[in-house]
């Protein structure tokens, strides 16, 4: 898969050299296709290029940029880093910026630490520096007017837990359910509160624009709470002239309760489990990921859970079974990606973190791809019996790959919609994608079972309907006499919405 050249170079002219994106996808020499992505988060464990290099030979699909760590001059080394090794290496590698967002926080505590007694009552107030013992500084200034009495508050990830028992003009007394030490910075959590924080901060918008300008691939906007604050985010990034997706971070209650609006103006959404635990308790996390993604498959949104999948692996060369299990629940609920953290960001063993996920998404969908494909469960279905051309074509194409034990579904697509839609339906069949835009192939990394490729003669009908399956033969994917699904938005040339099936026999 290494990058494009020239494409394809004229009618029965077409060739394999030189086309970027199809790699992993699988071939006439028996090798699975894996469906399901792998992010993984770069920091002082994975930046260096033997290590990455290494990552991304192993199954690397997503490099994601954590913006709550590192300097401007870091991710733009990292960028380029990934940008250089991907295109070494015949892979295509995606970038995802994920921003810090507007975490609150305690201000700085007077010795860096201090014991927080059970039982005992204490002041939330905003400040930056404690100045006596009782009362806790907290660096949202509009605190008093976005909490109530009643409801808890939760510091140093859920550690220590409190609750508000009155308002006093501009304090808030709080009494202590589960004391503990408290240490300055420590981030806040008031998860029955609906909190009047900016979708960005002034250093998110900062980080957003270094982020446009050195042309990452998604956005992923931290501590959404409303759909207007992606709306938000998303105005932003069209103002400055660019239209990057934004996946919207589900880590906080009152999100879980407007999540089909949010999935509705977001591209994607990311299971945040971390802050979902702190703010909901832990054994509500496992029906919020399916909520989440359900809400996702409802909209063809690709969907990635985060947070301690292999976390184990930080400190140790094998995963527990318990993670394992985990692992796999995420591809049986149907993710897009599942995402390593620390493991890779600073752990011991990034490469075999990376591997080790890698192979037990291959075992996963190796057994479950002999169950019933999801259309054949009525999954999804309209009940207003109203369908839009590409849903039905999309589902069509499902079925008839499947039935005709079809090699792939390829999508001739100009924005990559038809392809995320015809994931929608989890198909036995894997999925090529070409368009002949870079951004768009970039982006369909994200989604579950697609594996697209870069055409600049994407508009010439003839050279590529007509070629097609000669080009798939070339490349090793299909062998004499197999079959392939095509959609596309014919003429190709006028930009079409995808309104096309065709099957096709290989010569």
């Amino acid at each position: 898969m290494a990058e494009l050249s020239t494409g394809l170079t004229g009618t029965n002219n077409l060739t394999a050299s030189g086309l970027a994106g199809l790699k992993d996808f699988k071939t006439t020499d028996g090798r699975a296709v894996r469906h399901c992505k792998i992010v993984g988060t770069l920091g002082p464990a994975s930046s260096n290029e033997k290590t990455l290099r290494e990552l991304i030979e192993a199954g690397l699909d997503i490099a994601r940029l954590n913006f709550s760590h590192g300097t401007h001059e870091q991710h733009r080394a990292n960028i380029d880093l990934v940008r250089r090794l991907a295109r070494e290496s015949g892979r295509q590698v995606s970038l995802l910026q994920d921003l810090q967002g507007p975490k609150i926080r305690t201000g700085k505590i007077l010795g860096d630490k201090q014991e927080i007694i059970t039982g005992k009552t204490y002041t939330l107030a905003y400040g930056i520096e404690q100045t006596v013992p009782e009362i806790i500084p907290i660096d949202h200034r509009e605190l008093v007017h976005d909490v109530a009495v009643g409801q808890r508050v939760l510091m140093d990830d859920g550690l220590l837990s409190l609750l508000i028992e009155r308002i006093e003009g501009s304090n808030v007394i709080v009494r202590v359910l589960e004391g503990g030490i408290l240490k300055s910075r420590k981030g806040v959590n008031f998860p029955e509160a609906k909190l009047s924080l900016p979708a960005l901060s002034e250093k998110d918008s900062r980080d957003l624009l270094f982020g446009i300008s050195h042309g990452v691939d998604f956005v992923a906007l931290s501590f959404v709470q409303r759909p207007e604050d992606v709306l938000q985010v998303k105005k932003m990034i069209q103002a400055l002239g660019a239209d990057i997706p934004v996946i919207a971070k589900i880590e906080k209650l009152p999100a879980i309760d407007e999540i089909d609006a949010i999935c509705a103006v977001a591209d994607g959404l990311m299971v945040a489990r971390g802050d979902l635990g702190v703010e909901g308790s832990v054994e509500r996390v496992p029906g919020f990921q399916k909520r989440i993604i359900a809400a996702a498959a409802k909209l063809a949104k690709p969907v990635i859970i985060a947070t301690q999948m292999l976390e184990s692996m930080i400190e140790n060369p094998e995963p527990t079974l318990a993670e394992l299990a985990d692992v796999a629940n995420g591809v049986l609920d149907g993710a897009d990606c599942v995402m390593l953290s620390g493991e890779v960001a600073s752990g011991k063993y990034p490469v075999e973190c990376v591997r080790t996920m890698a192979r037990l998404i291959n075992e996963v969908e190796g057994w479950t791809f002999k169950r019933p494909v999801r259309y054949r469960t009525d999954f999804l279905a309209r009940h207003d019996n109203k369908w839009e051309v590409h849903e039905a074509i999309a589902r069509a194409a499902c079925e008839a790959a499947d039935e005709l034990n079809a090699k792939a579904i390829v999508c001739l697509t100009l924005t990559g919609a038809i392809a995320m839609s015809v994931a929608k339906w989890r198909p036995h069949t894997p999925i090529i994608a070409i368009s002949p835009r870079r951004d768009v192939v970039q982006r369909l990394v994200l989604v579950w079972g697609v594996y697209a490729m870069q055409n600049p003669l994407f508009y010439n009908t003839d050279v590529l309907l007509q070629d097609l399956p000669a080009l798939l033969k070339s490349m090793g994917i299909v062998n004499s006499g197999d079959r392939v699904v095509i959609t596309a938005g014919i003429p190709i040339n006028q930009m079409k919405p995808t309104n096309m099936i065709k099957i096709n026999r290989i010569p």
